[in-house]
């Protein structure tokens, strides 16, 4: 299964975690959980075998009916697309295999515990009936996470039912060859006594690291299974306690009937075996069997007459060594049968490993599968644009998966290079194509022209012509884009102002966009209402939105007649009647200065733009249809104003915020 694919829309495919005789194993995210599980499939090749899928439901319910800290537990069954998964609990670590492989040796405490947790899941399965069938490290998962270890039984995929009947002598011989029991080698079924022979053996791979038995075909090891002693343990290590060796080899017996009967005999005298009292324990020595004892004791033999001749006499030992001749060529008979039964269920049995057959030709492909005992299923073919027509885009099931002999390998062959017309693409925008481009497979280049006729991201030039028939997969593909030409930045240059009232700089201000300021200031030497200085001066550049700062004449200030007595202390009366005019004419005459101070409320529109105020005064030297001042402000700002009035005249003022008045009134003089 790919990556990523939803087992009956809640488990999630992460990664394969391993594949067996009978199923592949994938570890999987429970979307509804969050929590990692393992989900077991029936191999591709195996799907339409009705005997393996009904063993594959058998596992479901058998092991369901198990609740052990030490057996892996079924979370789920589910079918999805009419295929039926085992949604089992993830652990965490790898199998015994691995674990003995990279930790060895092992403690002998902990190879006790180790096996003490297998033996009660045993247990646990004998008790409701289960035989296991196919106990091996590779069956027993370590959660190395917890302290001390634990480990977890699993692959219950040949498991039986001790009720369960159906099961053919066949099949009692899926096991794995180096863990079978000398009666399963012979054809016998599989009970609880074969399952103890396997923890025996698997019990002496802890010991020593590797299996007792070694042999290039697996006919070779199944004939020592049957035939030989196993090995002794303490030529390999001295220090093994005789009690721990003991277990292995009462477990190993090969007549069933001098096992431990029951696991949990097993499980009991291994938890005692490394006590100080049976420090001195004699090696356990199967008692010999009669090879005979199964032959027909009960049959009539002729016996020679007492009182023949000498040449009678010898006549019987002649029948007797032909009777035995006969037995020996049964027996050897016998032998040959086992063997060639052995050697055809394991050829049989045997798996090949599915080629890479990518780009081959089909008969390549046909020569390579021949060569891996297997045959060219179902044909497909299909448009590639990297697999050239007549060779093989990909296998189904893919390279590296394994299958039984002679089993069909379906291929999808390629019909070449899918092409495809160039349209126009000039005078579209690129946004809207661009996706398209991308799934069809080009490699797009993109370049750009300053051109105002078009908006920006316009396709002006395409590299391959309108009509052309291209590999999109193959093709680069230039476009050239529209892109808006830069504006000249203009550059503007203040203008000396000299002369200009102020009406005049208003609206030259108005023209370059710029904000004015205007103050005022007494000059003898500049008439009323024109301009004294400015910021920035003449030619200097100013940009869109700078300001512009003008100072302009209110003329020269006005000198105050103070009155003074005459320098005769005898005034007459009409002397002093014509001072009183005079003074009284310069008082109504004179100006003065009177200030009014204000506060400028900031208005914000939720931009904090600032806000553009203009002021208008009225007074003796300004009109209030005038603008007297233009300002940007951010903030509340106070300001103060300064009117030149006479004697009892009122002066006036406007503040305008963004063209609306929000402040005005009036000032006596």
């Amino acid at each position: 299964m790919d990556k990523g694919y939803l087992v009956g829309n809640r488990y999630e495919i992460i990664r394969t975690l391993g594949e067996g005789g009978m199923a592949n194993v994938y570890l999987a995210n429970d979307i509804r959980t969050n929590q990692k599980v393992a989900v077991k499939a029936l191999r591709y090749d195996l799907q339409d075998d009705e005997s393996v899928k009904r063993r594959f439901e058998r596992e479901a319910k058998a092991t369901g009916t198990l609740s052990h800290p030490h057996i892996v537990n079924i979370l789920d069954v589910c079918n999805d697309n009419g295929n039926q998964y085992i949604i089992i609990e993830y652990v965490h670590g790898p199998n015994l295999k691995k674990y003995i492989r990279e930790h060895f040796p092992i403690p002998y405490h902990e190879v006790v515990d180790i096996m003490e947790q297998i033996c009660s899941a045993v247990a646990e399965a004998h008790a409701h009936g289960i035989i296991h069938r196919d106990l091996k490290p590779e069956n027993i998962l370590v959660d190395d996470s917890k302290d001390p270890i634990q480990v977890k039984v699993s692959d219950f995929g040949i498991a039986l039912a001790l009720s369960d009947r159906s099961i053919t002598r066949t099949n009692s011989l899926l096991g794995s060859v180096h863990y079978m029991s000398p009666e399963q080698i012979r054809g016998g079924s599989a009970t609880a006594l074969s399952d103890i022979y396997a923890l025996g053996i698997i019990l002496y791979e802890l010991l020593a690291k590797t299996v007792p038995f070694q042999g290039d075909t697996a006919v070779a090891v199944a004939l020592k299974h049957s035939k030989e002693d196993i090995p002794d343990l303490q030529k390999i290590d001295p220090n093994i306690p005789q009690a721990l060796e003991n277990v292995v080899l009462r477990a190993t017996a090969k007549d069933p009937n001098q096992r431990y009967q029951a696991v949990t005999q097993m499980h009991d005298d291994l938890s005692t075996c490394l006590l100080p009292e049976r420090a001195g324990e004699k090696k356990f020595v199967p008692i010999p069997t009669n090879p005979m004892a199964n032959n027909n004791l009960d049959e009539t033999r002729v016996m020679p007459p007492l009182h023949e001749t000498g040449q009678r006499r010898l006549e019987p030992p002649k029948k007797k060594s032909k009777k035995k001749r006969n037995i020996i060529v049964a027996s050897i008979i016998a032998v040959l049968a086992v063997i060639i039964l052995l050697f055809m269920v394991f050829k049989g049995n045997q798996e090949t490993t599915v080629p890479d057959l990518g780009n081959l030709t089909l008969k390549q492909a046909r020569v390579m599968l021949r060569g891996a005992d297997l045959q060219v299923g179902n044909i497909t073919k299909e448009n590639d644009d990297n697999v050239d027509a007549g060779h093989v885009i990909r296998s189904v099931p893919n390279k590296g998966l394994k299958m039984k002999n002679n089993a069909d390998v379906n291929l999808v062959v390629s019909l070449g290079a899918t092409y495809y017309k160039m349209p126009n693409l000039v005078g579209k925008e690129y946004d809207d194509i661009s996706d398209n481009l991308s799934k069809r497979g080009f490699k797009v280049k993109l370049k750009y022209m300053a051109n105002n006729n078009y908006t920006a991201g316009t396709i002006l030039q395409q590299s391959v012509s309108p009509g052309k028939k291209v590999i999109a997969k193959k093709q680069t593909l230039t476009l050239t884009l529209a892109k808006a030409q830069p504006a000249r930045k203009k550059v503007t240059h203040v203008r000396d102002l000299t002369g200009y009232n102020l009406k005049s700089i208003q609206d030259y201000a108005k023209e370059i966009n710029v904000t004015l300021d205007v103050s005022y200031d007494f000059s003898d030497s500049i008439s009323d209402g024109l301009l004294i200085s400015q910021t920035p001066s003449a030619n200097s550049v100013i940009n869109p939105g700078d300001t512009l700062s003008v100072t302009m004449s209110k003329g020269p200030e006005d000198s105050k007649n103070n009155s003074t007595s005459d320098s005769d202390s005898n005034n007459d009366s009409n002397n002093s009647s014509s001072n009183n005019n005079n003074n009284s004419n310069n008082s109504s005459n004179s100006t003065k200065t009177v200030t009014r101070s204000i506060n400028i409320p900031y208005t914000n529109d939720g931009t904090n733009s600032p806000n553009k105020v203009t002021i208008y005064l009225g007074d003796n030297n300004h009109n209030v249809s005038n603008v007297y001042r233009t300002m940007n402000i951010s903030q509340d700002t106070p300001l103060t104003l300064s009117f030149s009035l006479k004697d009892g005249q009122t002066g006036n003022y406007t503040v305008e915020n963004n063209n609306s008045t929000v402040l005005s009134g009036s000032v006596s003089g």
